[in-house]
């Protein structure tokens, strides 16, 4: 059976959120990137991936969590 979003509840959800949780469809569903600032991870100004992992990380949140991220 497959699981309905929680926000729109009309489509199929393919992601949770990262917060709270909550099954999300692609159209409700908001990806937030995030740069590691750490000079480990940075040539020159440019972002590049570092030895202690990647230097852009990606969060899937609901709109309603959006303003919760930590993005430090």
């Amino acid at each position: 059976m497959t699981e309905i979003c929680g926000i729109c509840k009309e489509r199929e959800a393919t992601e949770n959120c990262s917060i709270c949780g909550v099954p999300l469809c692609k159209t409700c569903s908001v990806e937030i990137t995030i740069e590691d600032t750490h000079p480990a991870h940075r040539v020159k100004g440019i972002t590049t991936p570092g030895i202690t992992g990647e230097a852009v990380k990606k969060k899937i949140v609901c709109p309603n969590c959006v303003t919760e991220v930590d993005i430090f």
